[in-house]
């Protein structure tokens, strides 16, 4: 299968550099699974999972972090600084780290700037970046990315320098800067761990409203969390998509998480870093079971046969199975994470879910992969209806129910 056939002609007229307000009001294209199109809002997004059965409902509750940051080289010229991860430990330690942290990240405007130390300050508050290593200077890794150190004075967490100093890491097909508004509108209601530097978008359709109807049909919004990186932005390779290398991202879930999954059957997912969680989840399990294991990273293309085309046969008959096992065997008396390198596409049997609330994808990306792994409607047909319709698209964008 070729990279090639995930394009399609996206217009810049249909890319949505705002969002709508309120936001319940996006519109919401439903697709069951007989393949027939339904329009409507977020607004009727509770009668839509009722109608399916939907007994769990799931979102990434990540945070995104103030990621981009413009500073001043000592020559006067603009530096512009775009956080990935950090070095060596969890985002949870670096943003609460005191006077210093370091951070791997792309670099803009630095081909002068070598070993010194770029700045900026404001209402009092100065942060100073620096390469990690001031004496080989800037050296560049493999996907472009630099290491940084970041020092500042005072008794602020990195955290509280990014929200201070630091500006919501717009995707580049937006092709503005971020104002004052993104700093609420890119960031889901329920956003509670700090550690992406993309939004989870399918989540950004809800409010508080929202979240009341869903709670009125008994639909509780159940959440984990998966931090979103700049790879999900990453294009499909030329030629087969086996050649593409998949992004890992890191995944964080409880007991409690667990034992919800395990009760329920019939979950819907809300955008597409959820279902790569849950699906997750189930590989996890798959691959214990095989080697008496948890890897730290969950390799591309184990739940594949060997020629990466379909979904390997497994023992467990249900997820449910899967999750049980889970419970049984691994390490929940704190936070479990790990990371997913996971590439749901063509061929992938989904197990977690019925139904997936997603945005409307870039082409040639691996997201419309997943999309049209999921969909039995060719995705195709989906995105020439939502077109048609004057549906927006993108992070800001409007949305799709997917139901199978």
């Amino acid at each position: 299968m070729q990279s090639n056939e995930f394009e399609y002609t996206l217009n810049d007229n249909d890319i949505a550099r705002y969002p709508v307000s309120p936001r319940r009001s996006a519109k919401l294209l439903r697709v069951n699974s007989q393949g027939d199109f339904e329009h409507g809002t977020f607004e009727d997004l509770p009668q839509y999972l009722k109608d399916i059965g939907c007994d769990g409902l799931w979102a990434n509750e990540t945070k995104v972090i103030q990621a981009r940051l413009y500073l001043r080289k000592p020559t006067g010229g603009r530096l512009e600084i775009f956080l990935l991860e950090p070095v060596d430990v969890v985002p949870e330690v670096a943003l609460s780290a005191l006077q210093t942290s370091s951070w791997r990240c792309l670099v803009r405007g630095g081909s002068k700037w070598t070993a010194e130390t770029a700045s900026i300050e404001t209402d009092g508050l100065t942060l100073h970046a620096s390469p990690i290593d001031p004496v080989a200077g800037l050296i560049r890794e493999d996907g472009g990315s630099f290491q940084l150190t970041f020092t500042w004075t005072g008794a602020l967490s990195f955290a509280d320098v990014l929200e201070k100093l630091g500006r919501m890491p717009l995707p580049p097909y937006m092709q503005r800067d971020s104002d004052v508004t993104d700093a609420d509108d890119y960031q889901t209601v329920f956003a509670r761990l700090p550690g992406s530097v993309a939004a989870p978008t399918a989540g950004l359709h809800y409010d508080d409203h929202l979240l009341m109807k869903l709670a009125a049909q008994d639909i509780a919004l159940r959440r984990l969390t998966l931090h979103v990186g700049a790879g999900t932005f990453r294009p499909l390779s030329e030629g087969d998509i086996s050649d593409h290398t998949m992004h890992a991202e890191r995944c964080i879930v409880t007991r409690d998480i667990l034992e919800n999954l395990a009760s329920t059957r019939k979950r819907v997912a809300t955008g597409t870093t959820t279902l790569r969680t849950l699906e997750s989840l189930f590989w996890m399990a798959v691959v214990h079971l095989e080697t008496g294991e948890f890897p730290e990273t969950l390799g591309q293309w184990i739940p594949y046969n060997e020629d990466h085309s379909q979904s390997r046969e497994v023992v467990f008959t249900s997820y449910e199975a899967a999750v049980r096992y889970l419970l049984n065997n691994a390490p929940l008396d704190s936070p479990w994470d790990f990371k997913t390198q996971i590439m749901i596409r063509p061929g992938y049997k989904i197990q977690s879910v019925i139904g997936l609330v997603t945005n409307f994808h870039q082409p040639g990306s691996t997201l419309l992969c997943l999309i049209a792994a999921f969909s039995s409607t060719p995705w195709k047909d989906v995105y020439a209806e939502a077109i048609e319709n004057k549906y927006r698209f993108l992070s800001y964008g409007d949305g799709c129910l997917f139901e199978l």
